[in-house]
């Protein structure tokens, strides 16, 4: 059963192949690598999660 066909047919038609499938995998390929070898994984995210540019601004808080 595939969870998302239509993002499938999607990759398939722009990239000639399922893409996010194979990123995904290429992905859990490099972690899996880092651990093994110790060194530190390096996201390929851009910005990298948690970065402070993307965050919402501070709420404000309801005076009482």
């Amino acid at each position: 059963m595939m969870a998302f066909p239509v993002v499938k047919c999607r990759d398939e038609k722009q990239h000639g192949d399922y893409r996010k499938k194979c990123v995904i995998l290429e992905i859990y390929d490099e972690m899996k690598r880092a651990m093994e070898t110790g060194e530190p994984y390096r996201t390929r995210l851009e910005p990298p999660p948690a970065d402070p540019a993307v965050a919402h601004a501070p709420k404000m808080s309801a005076e009482v």
